[in-house]
């Protein structure tokens, strides 16, 4: 095997990641062995614990890797030239195909809440993650609120707060087994929250 066909650190704490989700999401979090983990995974499970310290770490890590990724593509859209309207619209639509690819994560997270409770190390990474998270959000609904497009009847972090919301909100729904709100349904309640006295004046005229 030649160097560039040997599968390197970081390869090979992704392929743990890949198998790991797949299986937490398909068995959850209990059934889910770390044996069948490193052997999907084609590695030693010795070698798994030079990545993961426990089933526990390797089940928060799959949570912070997915959330990474979706922060990452709501931040291009953050940053785009689109209009504020537009680039909520995106942002709403990224919340619900995040919920659709790791609701069923989240959901196995919060149920098995007495497994991870007594590691606090553990559960401030998952909260300075999710301010971080909201912080972004909240920098989107400030530009917002300046350009007169949002109210200023609430902060930016409120409104980072709620529209957050719409994630969990669909994860309770689909408990129930009540069908998610669609983007377009989101994204018209949440304007209806967050619209200027001048946009929602704009468009009672145009009515």
């Amino acid at each position: 095997m030649t160097d560039s066909a040997t599968p390197t650190s970081s390869d090979k704490r992704k392929k743990i990641l890949e198998v790991a989700l797949k299986l937490f999401t398909s068995m959850g979090f209990h059934e889910t062995r770390l044996d069948e983990v490193a052997k999907q995974a084609d590695i030693a499970k010795g070698t798994l614990y030079l990545y993961f310290k426990s089933k526990e770490d390797l089940f928060i890590q799959c949570l912070f890797d997915g959330s990474e990724r979706w922060m990452e593509r709501a931040q291009v859209i953050i940053d785009s030239q689109n209009s504020i309207k537009e680039r909520f619209l995106r942002l709403i639509e990224l919340q619900v195909e995040a919920f659709t690819h790791n609701g069923p994560l989240v959901q196995q997270f919060i149920q098995s809440g007495r497994v991870f409770s007594a590691n606090s190390a553990l559960t401030g990474n998952i909260l300075e993650k999710m301010k971080e998270r909201i912080g972004i959000f909240a920098g989107f609904f400030e530009a917002g609120i300046k350009s007169g497009d949002f109210c200023t009847c609430l902060s930016p972090m409120q409104m980072a707060l709620i529209f957050h919301q719409i994630f969990d909100l669909n994860m309770k729904f689909n408990l129930f087994q009540i069908p998610a709100l669609t983007p377009e349904k989101c994204h018209k309640l949440l304007l209806s929250l967050f619209n200027s006295e001048e946009q929602l004046t704009a468009q009672g005229g145009a009515q």
